[in-house]
């Protein structure tokens, strides 16, 4: 039988502590006691990477799991006690080697990662259910499973009066409209935003000279306000000015009747609709004691030949 010269890299790691540092003891502990007789199987992890944004790197480590039937859960934390991410995998659905996304939370919202499960047949016969609980020094992953990421703006969103745009990725430019001026501040390195009147930022009007400059409505069916006049015809059509709203009415148009006149003829028509309902009930059984009387005629004229 030829020697194996190279095994599957995941089946390697379901040999030895890796992902977690190789030192490590995988042991839990309860009120600052290790507990000796419990140890997470070698095969549960067998591949971990995930991204963490800032300044440094942080040290990261299984700091609690949990089977509740089949149901296992995994949290992360730093050094620094703080929730990075969370798991929850369903034993039921689970296959060997299979891959998880991690998605941080709180103030790590932004880690991404990729967890792997080994073979998980055996688990709950190699770990009792239960929550437990690990420190730093016993679940601390390998250096090279966590990578640095610099931590800036993800995306940009526009909200204006309520509606939202779509999330703006990649190179995002900030362009300057009508009298708007954008200045960097590197010391801040922020963006400043002026409103300020001319400097020849705004855009030239393209209406006629000294048109549109005091009125916010500038033309009428494209003619400039200043010599636009709306009049009636003098018969149908008044129009009048009330505050700043111009209402045109059709005088030759005012209804004839009111909501009582109309309330009464709805009424009377609810009436009318339930005597014809009543009038098609009465002209069928007209109808079918028609029928049952020339029915019954003509067996008796057949019994009398």
């Amino acid at each position: 039988m030829p020697a194996v010269s190279n095994q599957e890299w995941l089946n390697q790691n379901s040999l030895r502590n890796y992902p977690f540092k190789e030192d490590m003891l995988l042991i839990p502990t309860s009120s600052g006691i290790l507990l000796t007789d419990v140890r997470i199987p070698n095969y549960l992890v067998v591949d971990l990477i995930i991204t963490v944004p800032g300044d440094t790197t942080p040290r990261l480590y299984l700091s609690q799991l949990g089977l509740i039937g089949n149901l296992i859960t995994f949290v992360f934390t730093d050094e620094a006690d703080i929730q990075v991410a969370t798991l929850s995998v369903d034993l039921n659905t689970h296959t060997k080697n299979k891959a998880y996304n991690l998605v941080g939370a709180g103030t790590y919202d932004d880690v991404r990662g990729m967890v792997v499960l080994g073979d998980l047949t055996r688990l709950t016969q190699d770990l009792a259910e239960g929550l437990y609980t690990f420190t730093l020094n016993t679940t601390e992953f390998e250096n090279s499973t966590v990578r640095p990421a610099i931590r800036g703006v993800r995306s940009l969103q526009l909200l204006n009066g309520g509606a939202e745009s779509g999330y703006i990725y990649g190179h995002v430019k900030l362009i300057a409209g009508s009298n708007i001026r954008l200045t960097y501040l590197p010391d801040y390195n922020g963006i400043r935003v002026d409103a300020i009147s001319g400097n020849g930022l705004n855009e030239e009007c393209e209406c006629p000279s000294g048109v549109g400059e005091r009125n916010i409505v500038r033309t009428i069916n494209g003619k400039a306000i200043e010599f636009a006049e709306i009049v009636g015809d003098g018969q149908c059509i008044e129009v009048k000015v009330n505050g700043n709203k111009i209402v045109i009415s059709d005088i030759c148009s005012t209804p004839c009747c009111g909501c009582p006149e109309l309330e009464f003829v709805t009424e009377s028509l609810k009436t009318l609709e339930a005597s014809i309902d009543n009038l098609e009930n009465y002209a069928n059984q007209l109808a079918e004691r028609i029928s049952n009387f020339v029915t019954s005629f003509v067996l008796t004229i057949g019994a009398g030949s």
